[in-house]
């Protein structure tokens, strides 16, 4: 097992006796603590926040009994099988370009699973990263403000199949969720992956915060399984139903119905039209070259 720039120790039974990897203060990675069991490392990091903390603190564990995905729905984890983290950020970004944070995060995890592993992940709108129409990787990123209405803190969990194979996953899940053992065909140790996703993520965040989203977002557009296919969007009103046609350079979705009329997104669910059978993502096709190459 190569250790990477992140040497772990992973032996912790109780919160005091974390394992701590000094780095530059400040930067993801600043401290590094584990957990063997938590319930959510989400739940548990924004505990500890309330406390003063480093900004780039990691929570890893080996195992969650309660993680969380998109709209309360839980992240299914069999114990020493995933790579689980949440990571305290507090990015130098106005408050009103703070959402952008859940598409940086994206392609820097896309980024570290490419350099551990080869595989190249594809990004759903907004950070579900998929392989094949299967999901890989689940984000949640929940953000905190002051009374003021200024940043407190950013939390971001994510949560990447590593070393599962199909029997791993519950019935519900099976054809449905896959991993990067799966695709690979190798045996990618979770802390490998950890190390390159520190490094990912100091990267993209640091070049968020001093160049703006655009570098991400060309990143994101060129990894996207969303731009080009035609996608039924829910929020809390009607279905909307387009072409998702561009990330625009604030971090929303461009959706161009059957009228021609462009719709900008913030949020929602999003799915195949449902004559299309695409195993839970989209079809394999090319995305339209010519929304994707005027951006």
């Amino acid at each position: 097992m190569t250790m990477h720039r992140h040497p772990i120790q992973t032996s912790t039974p109780a919160l005091t006796r974390f394992s701590r990897l000094e780095r530059t203060q400040g930067g993801v990675g600043s401290a590094v603590l584990f957990l063997p069991v938590v319930d959510s490392t989400n739940r548990r990091l924004a505990e500890m926040a309330r406390e003063p903390m480093l900004s780039g603190t990691v929570l890893v564990a080996d195992h969650q009994t309660a993680g969380r995905g998109k709209g309360d729905r839980p992240w299914i984890s069999r114990p020493g099988t995933g790579l689980i983290l949440s990571v305290l950020l507090r990015p130098a970004r106005p408050v009103e370009e703070l959402a952008q944070v859940t598409l940086v995060t994206a392609v820097a995890v896309a980024d570290a699973i490419a350099a551990a592993s080869g595989l190249r992940a594809e990004i759903k709108w907004p950070n579900d990263l998929m392989v094949g129409g299967r999901k890989l990787c689940g984000i949640l990123c929940e953000m905190v403000l002051t009374p003021e209405g200024e940043l407190d803190h950013i939390i971001a969990g994510i949560g990447i199949n590593v070393q599962k194979s199909d029997d791993d996953f519950p019935a519900f899940l099976q054809g449905i969720a896959t991993s990067i053992e799966t695709e690979t065909g190798k045996h990618v140790h979770r802390y490998d992956l950890l190390g390159h996703l520190i490094d990912s993520l100091e990267a993209r965040m640091t070049e968020w915060e001093r160049e703006g989203f655009e570098p991400a977002r060309q990143a994101w557009s060129a990894q996207s399984c969303t731009l080009g296919r035609e996608i039924v969007l829910t929020t809390a009103g009607a279905p909307l139903r387009g072409i998702a046609t561009a990330l625009e350079a604030d971090g929303t979705l461009t959706l161009r119905d059957a009228q021609g009329q462009s719709h900008n997104v913030v949020f929602g669910e999003i799915s195949s039209p449902p004559e299309i059978t695409t195993h839970g993502a989209f079809p394999r096709t090319a995305p339209a070259k010519e929304e994707n190459e005027s951006k």
